[in-house]
């Protein structure tokens, strides 16, 4: 007999009787049983692609019927048990198995995997078990979003009191939501959670502490003997990748595991297909995998065009077992029309230029009519208070729409993210993959108007963990949530449109590539410091001899097969230690230590904008390496635009709200055009048009937009600007400040725009300083300093702030770090 295989299937009669199913036509009963007795042949395959068809089926037809006995027979047979206690909730008082023996006898053994009020499944019980058995070991665990991946972290921490324990996160939105979630869980002697290198001194027993791989790297620097005893790295496909901060993430695992040859790392990803491509070079660890592949969710994909040129397109279902569509009769005259029909709740629009996706929300939140809601107008209000009227957020938010992107500052995300989760009426978010990092959103369609990332199309995988964020398991199987089982299955729209989609985007194929059930994914791996990485004589090469250098500079004795060079001087050591990769260190610190030494001589310590930006370009700018790749920092050779950074930092020490630098950024604009006689205006990927020999239309002809227009345009650049100066130019302040070279009160101003020490502790905590501000003007009594000399708040400050009517905004930030009595 030949083996069955689902090219052979998609080619006979199953398929028209199937695509009936998917298409939701009445079938007769002889054709129900054909299909059913299918499904049950194929749920006994040994293929898994055909088994999840054979479930597929199961579920679609319940969902269609509204008959799940076979669901429920499957899904206990499968270790699906939450879907078994969905249905075993909702037999009918008249059907037998209601009060059987043998249905309380199943529903017993159901809520054996119950756990605080949520049933598990079979291997997501088991994901538990394995965790608690491999504390001290080394493990790698893939499992989809939703599956808990972030109580395995609070389980570890709590099951641990007397272990030292660290998770890696790769952005400061997730920093704070990981923070939040340790300090909500009510972890017994869990102490002060550190997320910033200062917050912590040996003299402290801190346990647990959230770090980002820069924040790590300065803080192993400055403490040789720290160690710890577990490591989780979340989100850890990002590890795989070939830039600069995936090199510093496996640099620091070499150190960590160097330091204490006992550590045991936990690699969480949603989707990674081998979990040796994790193994670290020069470092000792072999992981042990724990791979969820339980099937429960089943999308339907649907795609329409509406590029001109296509033709008169439907919209069509694809289906990624048979890879075959199909089309429906639903018409709608444009992808705004299509999103508002087929909306749900809770739906996001996916897309990849932050320009791109306001635009889209402006258009979408034009088409709908105002919402009423008392969370959104204060929302409103908030942005309005801080920012200006005119913000098109503003707009958007009164139509229940939302824009998010990483132009957008972190605490105001943060909040957005809230609004949107606590809001019945914000229906909208349109985003980018700022989204697809730890944050988790109650989310029931998706639209996807634009499937790139960066300069690529997203990966199967990304795209596939993008999919799996809508309908989680978390909400769908929440006590008291409505319709679970039709949740199951996901509607996911690929959407072509103009301006939006690239013109030579196909977008069936699209899907044939990214979700096509008969594809293999395989893992992408190009970090030249992971061993599944092939150094080849070239760029790899020299990034690869790079990256060994600097790792065995940072940690002497780490790297033991090879002879490497070692830097001489102090500025060469730190040059490394706050990761400068656009200088070749090794021949040029000599030649910057005399520079530095020189200024200081003869001017002094560094205390003025000015020279700071001088002295950053002289000492640093002009010894980059032509060799390497391009960075943005060569602006700082032009005296123009060392003047517009001096320009910002002097703001920030002048201590100017947002709105207030929102008018003196306008103003500027404003005397660039009377001073130079042009209109030109580079503002980055916000830009319209090119200038000069500019191939980037990254310019703007600022008299040719209007105040709404500009005030928009201050409001990102704004977040850019800062964005670029902490993340590519401050760490040449460090440089300069650990030789001596800057003024230590001005070097506070610079980094934490005050000098007083109350304040910077509470902002190292994690407090902006307009809370800071408030709570020791307003609530000192909720502040005080210990004997060892740290900074503690009263978690009554959240209730004080309540009773007060404080801004909305400052009272979510203070509910980030504490917990509310």
């Amino acid at each position: 007999m030949e083996e069955l295989t689902i090219r052979k299937l998609a080619n006979t009669k199953f398929k028209g009787l199937y695509f009936r199913l998917l298409k939701g036509d009445e079938l007769a009963s002889p054709e129900i049983v054909k299909l059913l007795a299918i499904a049950v042949l194929l749920l006994n395959h040994k293929t898994s692609e055909i088994r999840r068809l054979g479930y597929r089926i199961i579920l679609f037809y319940g969902n269609a019927s509204g008959q799940y006995q076979a669901l429920y027979d499957v899904a206990l047979n499968s270790g699906l048990h939450p879907i078994s206690a969905v249905i075993g909730s909702h037999f009918s008082k008249d059907d037998p198995r209601s009060e059987s023996f043998i249905r309380n006898i199943v529903g017993s053994y159901v809520d054996t995997f119950r756990d605080q009020g949520i049933v598990l499944t079979e291997q997501q019980d088991a994901l538990r078990t394995f965790v608690q058995s491999e504390y001290r070991k080394s493990s790698v665990v893939v499992a989809p979003t939703s599956y808990g991946k972030s109580e395995l972290i609070i389980q570890s921490v709590r099951e641990n009191p007397k272990r030292r324990v660290l998770i890696l996160v790769p952005s400061k939105a997730l920093l704070a939501q990981t923070k939040k979630r340790l300090i909500y869980a009510d972890i017994e002697g869990l102490g002060k959670v550190v997320t910033h290198p200062e917050m912590f001194s040996m003299e402290r027993n801190n346990r647990a502490f959230v770090l980002t791989q820069e924040r790590l790297n300065r803080l192993l620097n400055e403490n040789a003997g720290l160690t710890f005893d577990m490591v989780f790295v979340d989100e850890a496909h990002n590890l795989l990748q070939s830039d600069r901060r995936s090199e510093l993430l496996a640099a620091m695992l070499c150190i960590l595991g160097a330091r204490n040859p006992e550590t045991s790392f936990k690699f969480l990803t949603p989707f990674l297909c081998d979990e040796l491509s994790v193994r670290v070079r020069f470092l000792d660890m072999t992981p042990t995998g724990f791979k969820i592949d339980e099937y429960i969710k089943s999308e339907r994909f649907y795609i329409r065009d509406f590029r001109a040129g296509r033709g008169e397109t439907k919209l069509k279902l694809y289906d990624h077992f048979l890879n075959d569509s199909m089309e429906f009769d639903r018409k709608y005259a444009n992808c705004f029309e299509l999103i508002k029909g087929e909306a749900l709740s809770k739906n996001i629009v996916y897309g990849n230029k932050k320009k791109s996706i306001e635009s889209f929300a402006v258009e979408l939140a034009a088409v709908l009519p105002p919402v009423k809601c008392s969370l959104i107008q204060t929302a409103c209000d908030e942005l309005e208070e801080i920012f200006d009227r005119r913000y098109k957020l503003i707009d958007c938010l009164r139509k229940g729409v939302m824009y998010h992107h990483g132009s957008i500052p972190d605490t105001i995300r943060l909040y957005l993210e809230n609004l949107f989760s606590s809001s019945k009426k914000m229906k909208f978010l349109v985003c980018n993959s700022t989204l697809l990092e730890g944050v988790n959103l109650p989310i029931e369609r998706l639209f996807v108007f634009d499937f790139t990332k960066g300069r690529s199309y997203l990966s199967s995988s990304q795209f596939k963990n993008l999919v799996g964020r809508v309908n989680r398991f978390s909400e769908v199987f929440a006590p008291g949530a409505e319709a679970a089982l039709k949740k199951l299955e996901s509607s996911i729209y690929l959407l072509g449109v103009d301006g939006y989609t690239s013109k030579r985007a196909d977008l069936e194929a699209y899907y044939q590539k990214a979700v096509n059930v008969s594809k293999r994914d395989k893992d992408t791996v190009s970090n030249v410091l992971l061993e599944a990485t092939n150094i080849v004589e070239g760029k790899v090469s020299e990034l690869y001899d790079d990256a060994v250098a600097r790792l065995e500079n940072l940690h002497p004795g780490v790297v033991r097969d090879r002879e490497c060079r070692y830097v001489q001087t102090a500025v060469g050591k730190l040059l490394i230690a706050n990761s400068v990769s656009e200088i070749d260190v090794f021949s040029e610190e000599v030649a910057i230590d005399a520079k530095i030494q020189q200024s200081i001589e003869a001017n002094g310590q560094i205390n003025t904008v000015d020279r700071l930006m001088l002295a950053i370009a002289r000492s640093f700018i002009d010894h980059f390496d032509e060799n390497r790749e391009y960075s943005d920092l060569l602006r700082l050779k032009e005296e123009a635009a060392r003047n517009f950074y001096a320009m910002l930092l002097d703001w920030k020490l002048n201590k100017y709200s947002v709105k207030q630098t929102i008018r003196l950024t306008l103003r500027y604009w404003k005397k660039l055009v009377e001073n130079s006689g042009n209109d030109y205006v580079f503002v980055g990927r916000w830009g319209d048009t090119t200038y000069r020999e500019s191939k980037h239309e990254s310019w703007v002809r600022i008299s040719k937009k209007d105040e709404a227009e500009r005030v928009n345009l201050a409001i990102v650049r704004l977040k850019d600007e800062d964005d670029f100066f902490d993340n590519k130019i401050f760490k040449f302040v460090e440089v300069l400040n650990g030789v001596g070279a800057l003024d230590p009160g001005f070097y506070k101003l610079i980094k934490y725009g005050t000098a007083d020490d109350t304040k910077i502790k509470l902002i190292r905590d994690g407090y902006s300083h307009g809370l800071v501000d408030l709570m020791l003007e307003f609530y000192p009594e909720t502040v005080r300093a210990t004997l060892s000399g740290e900074i503690e708040v009263s978690p009554h400050l959240v209730n004080k702030m309540v009773k007060n009517g404080e801004s909305d905004l400052l009272i979510f930030e203070a509910k980030m770090n504490l917990k509310p009595v």
